[in-house]
Formats: structure tokens, C-alpha cells, sequence
């Protein structure tokens, strides 16, 4: 798949896959920016994609900066939908103890595109009836 990109910033570094079978791409900071314990800032990628018709932008954090900074996406998944034009831009948050720099040209994010399913939705009285039924939270043990 070829996804157009529009630099928006002369630093911006083009989204790379970690490893040959990485499933994400990593995201690249623009600028320095300092996170302390509890902030939460939008980490700038340069970048403005068009994602083709019928696919979205999933980003999620690093798992090693998650793990080992305790820097997260704000809203677990950012996802950018193929009408948006504007800058790809990541809300995180530093969870951990300590103050975390994000340098330019870091990685800070991972994103994947992926297939979305439009979905319509039929109003029915009844719906089909299975095992469990409408047993919740904690319904199947444990």
C-alpha cells in the first residue's frame, strides 16, 4: 500500500518498521519535549498523511517507552481517519516517577493503518440467544 505524506516540518523523519516483520511503523519526533510526572503534551510528527478511502490510522505508544518511562498515548489508541489532512499529532502522558525527555528525531509512537468496516446497524426486538446471554463483568469466572 503507498500512503501520500506532506513534511510539514524540514526535521520530520518518514514513519520506518522497527524490524523486517514489524506490524507498526514508528513515529518521529519534531521537537524536544519534556514530560514530567503526570503531564501530558502533544508530541508533533511533521507529517500530514492521506490515508487511502476505507482505512484508518491506528497509533498506539512504544511498548519500550511505556515499559521503561511510563510515557503512554493519552487516549490508549489515537486513530486518524482518512479525512484528515491536518498534522499527524499524538497526545501522551507520563505516567511514571520521573521526568522524561523525548529528543527530536526519537521515537515516540507506533502506527499501523488498517481496514476499517463500515458498519449499519438494524433495530431488532429480540436478538439471538447464546450460553452465556446477558452475563457482564466477571460473569465467566475469575
Amino acid at each position: 500500500m503507498e500512503i501520500k505524506l506532506k513534511r510539514l516540518n524540514k526535521d520530520a523523519i518518514i514513519p520506518t518498521y522497527g524490524t523486517e516483520y514489524s506490524a507498526y511503523l514508528d513515529l518521529y519526533a519534531v521537537e524536544d519535549v519534556s514530560l514530567r510526572p503526570g503531564d501530558v503534551r502533544v508530541i508533533r510528527s511533521g507529517w500530514a498523511f492521506e490515508i487511502p478511502e476505507g482505512y484508518y490510522v491506528d497509533i498506539l505508544p512504544r511498548s519500550g517507552l511505556a515499559c521503561k518511562k511510563g510515557v503512554i498515548t493519552l487516549n490508549s489508541v489515537g486513530i486518524i481517519d482518512s479525512d484528515y489532512r491536518g498534522e499527524v499529532l499524538t497526545t501522551m502522558r507520563n505516567v511514571g516517577d520521573e521526568l522524561v525527555l523525548i529528543s527530536k528525531g526519537d521515537r515516540y509512537a507506533q502506527m499501523a493503518i488498517k481496514k476499517a468496516i463500515y458498519t449499519i446497524f438494524k433495530e431488532v426486538d429480540e436478538l439471538t440467544p447464546t450460553s452465556r446471554g446477558s452475563g457482564g463483568f466477571g460473569s465467566t469466572g475469575k
